[in-house]
Formats: structure tokens, sequence, C-alpha cells
């Protein structure tokens, strides 16, 4: 994509968030919807900017507790991926055992966590593991094992090991999918993240959102949301730059 092509899509973007913005804004102040209820854009900056100390202390508790989080899942995941690559007898007694475990909803386990571990950042950051693990390890550990049948007759005629290939081949195979994994991996960590603060935590934009629902502060909590998205938007950009930039060779060349 061209950078011309690339400054409009940015343009088209931004005028399609302001007009969502404007057009709410028009709708809560004509049918005069309750601020409790929906409140317009503008109270939403207001509250933002009044207690945007208080919510970036939060936020940024948050963040440390999700990309905590999000590391040791991706740290696990790739760890565990090599094994299961490796051997097939393995990767069919375990995948049963974590798909299985994948249908627990995570956020069940959080008052257990919260008991085992008392209030604080330590469910917070289990909960995010938890929630980003299996999105991260499924398309890494694919790409792994999905080795092409003629690459692979190659390499093991030419005298590979089954380790040699792996190592050579199936691992930098991988990391593009990796990579791209930590998107859903980041959005799935803030996510557990924002559960536990609900649950089993009194700091964080999960416990200002559960407040001040409860206090029918709407306008704080859309801020909370708000910054939530902002911040994953960001995140999720900065991913993306060094993904294209550790693993620019999986791309094709911009036209």
């Amino acid at each position: 994509m061209g950078s011309s092509s690339r400054a409009k899509s940015v343009t088209l973007g931004i005028a399609a968030i302001l007009t969502i913005l404007a057009t709410w804004e028009i709708l809560a102040h004509l049918l005069r919807v309750p601020k409790y209820v929906l409140p317009p854009p503008s109270s939403i900056v207001e509250t933002t900017l009044k207690y945007f100390s208080y919510l970036s202390a939060n936020l940024l508790d948050t963040l440390f507790h999700a990309l905590v989080g999000l590391s040791l899942a991706a740290s696990f995941s790739l760890i565990l991926s090599l094994p299961l690559a490796y051997s097939e007898t393995l990767r069919d007694a375990i995948n049963p055992l974590i798909a299985g475990f994948n249908a627990i909803p995570r956020a069940a386990l959080v008052p257990l966590l919260a008991l085992w571990f008392g209030l604080g950042g330590v469910p917070k950051v289990l909960t995010a593991f938890l929630i980003a693990f299996y999105p991260i390890l499924v398309p890494t550990l694919t790409a792994m094992v999905t080795i092409e049948r003629e690459l692979w007759e190659m390499l093991t005629s030419f005298g590979a090991t089954k380790g040699q290939v792996l190592v050579k081949v199936a691992i930098p195979r991988s990391m593009p999918y990796f990579l791209s994994s930590l998107h859903m991996g980041l959005t799935s960590a803030l996510v557990g993240t924002v559960i536990a603060e609900m649950i089993a935590s009194d700091r964080g934009l999960g416990y200002v959102i559960l407040s001040s629902t409860s206090r029918l502060d709407t306008s704080l909590a859309f801020s909370c949301l708000m910054l939530l998205a902002l911040t994953t938007f960001i995140l999720s950009k900065t991913i993306s730059i060094i993904e294209k930039r550790v693993v620019k060779w999986a791309y094709r060349a911009s036209t």
C-alpha cells in the first residue's frame, strides 16, 4: 500500500469516528437521554480530563498486570509448542487437556484464584495468562506442525533430523504466526485483567468501572472503556511495527 493510499485510509477512518461521535452527541441531546444511561461524548471527555490522574494511575496498574500475563502466556506458549511439535504422541495426549481447559470460562476461575492467592496482583496476572495462553499457542503450534510434505521429504532426503527440521524450519516458519497471535493475546490479557479487577481487586480500570456503575457514574465508566480501547489500539500498532521488522521476510513488498 502506497503512502497516499495509507493516508487516505487513515483520513477516512478518522472521519468515520468523528461522524459517529457527532451523531451520538446530537442524538443524546435531542432524545434527552439521561447521562446515567448513555452519556454524550462531551461528558465522557469532560470526565476523563477531570479524573485524568486517577484514571492514569489505574490504567497503568491494569496495563502492568495485563502485560505481565501476556508475557507469561507468550513465553509458555512458545516453550510448550516445541515438544508438542516434535512429538506427535505427546501432542495427541496433551491436546485434549488443553482444549478441555479452554472450554472452561476463565472468569469462573477468578474467585478461586482470589481464594488461593488473595486479593491483588496475582489473580490479575494469572487470569490474563489463562485467557491469553490459548489464542497464542494454537496458531504457533499449527504453523510448526504444518510443514509442507514436499519440503519435509526434501529436507530428510538430505539427511536432516526431525530436531533439525524443527529448529531450522518449523520455528522460523512459526514466528509470523506467533507475533500475529500477540494481537489477540493482548486483547485477551486486558480482558482477563479487567475481569479479575472487577472481582478480586480494589484498583485498576475494572475496579473503577464496577464502582462507577454502582454509583450510576456512567461517564466515568465510559472514560475507562475509552482509555482501554485507545491503549489497546496503540499497543496493537506497536506489535505490528515490531512484527514487520522482525519477520519482514514473511511479507510481500509494498507496491
